[in-house]
């Protein structure tokens, strides 16, 4: 509907444009060829003495009639002599004093053109008068606005019939895809969304589907990280609930008091550890988490993070190596960079032999970090999920840790994949921007 008020609108504007423009157009139009008409009247003269009614007849026999737009319209002349001697006229007695009385200006009713006729040498031979009726000129106005309605009636019905065909391969898909959108639930299958266009429209479909898909995606690995999280949150707590009632209720007593309540600390120490890193996690997937990026070498970074492991390597008599372009020089997250080096190096400590290495190469404005370890490396398909939320190993913590390590990397821009040692042995290989297209300081 709105589409037939839009196509009628155009038209009435159209024809009411025209209508007026047309009007004055033919009206100066015929002001221009009646000067011009004068004009040739009066040079034909040219090269005669005396005016005549011979000589003037012979004259106007061969002038041609005025035309508009194809149309000949017969202007009224009038001729006289330099005594105003009426030599020529094709105008009716009674308009001949009427004509003779206009002037050139400020006719309602008449468009008129007066010449004097001279002679080669200036002499005054007599005058001449053209006058065209306005009502001739409208009415041929009307002619044309009749031909032009007629096109526009010809021309609107044509264009509602072609919008109503064509408003229906367009409206068609876009009611089938808002009925998708309707029914789209991020619990329930997803809905079939067909668009056969090749247009715009497909695109939109695409665009739905796609986003769609995304966010049952996130809905999934939410409802998998709540089930998870309620699950590692669940278990210590059993553990403080069942040792705190066996203390109450005089279980258990003496050392074996002490050692529930031991249990109990570290329970709670391993529950605020899960907390921690879950509401550290969360802060960095939303952003509100910001990144403070300084300039300085990527070997004081790895530096720092391997003297707070020093001591758990000490203990199970791990070698940290470290080697490489260590003077490379980019724009990082000290704080945050270290917790990742933190998770994967103390990752190699658990599951290492002898050694944890790594070895640093720069290029132009990529670092590449690699970390391996000389353990019993991943299990088939196991470096796939490492980076999973609450997924761990047999020796694993949180469950977390890798999780941050990621979303930290991918931060600043980079990318972090793991895989299998040759022979055995974890690798982690980190690749990282030096300079990032954000400006330095927050992000």
């Amino acid at each position: 509907m709105n589409n037939v008020i839009l196509i009628l609108t155009i038209l009435i504007v159209t024809s009411l444009s025209f209508h007026a423009f047309s009007e004055r157009y033919l009206i100066n139009e015929a002001k221009r060829q009646m000067k011009a008409d004068a004009e040739a009247i009066a040079l034909s003269f040219k090269g005669t003495d005396v005016l005549s009614n011979h000589v003037v007849a012979e004259r106007m026999v061969k002038r041609a009639k005025l035309k508009l737009v194809g149309q000949a319209i017969t202007s009224q002349i009038i001729i006289t002599d330099r005594n105003n001697k009426i030599l020529y006229t094709n105008a009716d007695k009674s308009e001949i004093r009427a004509l003779l009385g206009l002037n050139e200006n400020n006719n309602k009713s008449y468009l008129v053109e007066r010449r004097r006729i001279q002679s080669e040498n200036g002499q005054l031979l007599g005058n001449m008068l053209l006058a065209i009726q306005i009502k001739d000129v409208n009415g041929l106005n009307r002619l044309l606005r009749g031909a032009q309605l007629a096109s526009l009636l010809i021309g609107g019905l044509i264009a509602i019939a072609m919008g109503y065909v064509l408003g229906g391969t367009i409206t068609k898909p876009i009611h089938h895809l808002a009925k998708g959108m309707r029914n789209f639930s991020v619990k329930k299958k997803m809905p079939q969304i067909t668009v056969h266009t090749q247009d715009e429209i497909r695109d939109l479909a695409e665009s739905f589907t796609e986003m769609a898909s995304k966010l049952q995606m996130n809905d999934r690995m939410q409802t998998e990280f709540l089930q998870n999280a309620s699950h590692e949150l669940k278990t210590p707590l059993m553990t403080i609930q069942g040792n705190a009632e066996a203390i109450k209720d005089g279980l258990v007593q003496g050392i074996e008091a002490e050692q529930s309540l031991d249990l109990i600390v570290s329970e709670c120490q391993r529950l605020k550890g899960v907390v921690d890193e879950l509401i550290y996690m969360t802060r960095l997937e939303h952003s509100s988490d910001q990144l403070h990026f300084e300039v300085m070498k990527i070997g004081d970074v790895i530096g720092d993070a391997l003297n707070l492991v020093q001591g758990l390597a000490d203990q199970r008599s791990i070698d940290l190596i470290l080697n490489g372009d260590l003077q490379a020089e980019g724009q990082f997250d000290r704080e945050k960079l270290i917790r990742v080096f933190l998770n994967i190096v103390g990752n190699g400590i658990r599951y290492a032999k002898s050694s944890v290495r790594l070895n640093v190469t720069a290029s132009s404005n990529q670092v590449e970090i690699i970390c391996m370890d000389d353990g019993r490396g991943f299990a088939p398909g196991e470096e796939q999920k490492v980076f999973g939320r609450f997924y761990k190993g047999e020796q694993g913590g949180t469950g977390i840790g890798l999780a941050i390590a990621k979303a930290i990397i991918e931060a600043h821009g980079g990318t972090i994949e793991a895989r299998r040692g040759t022979p055995s042995g974890a690798v982690f290989r980190l690749s990282i921007p030096l300079r990032s297209d954000r400006n330095k300081g927050e992000y």
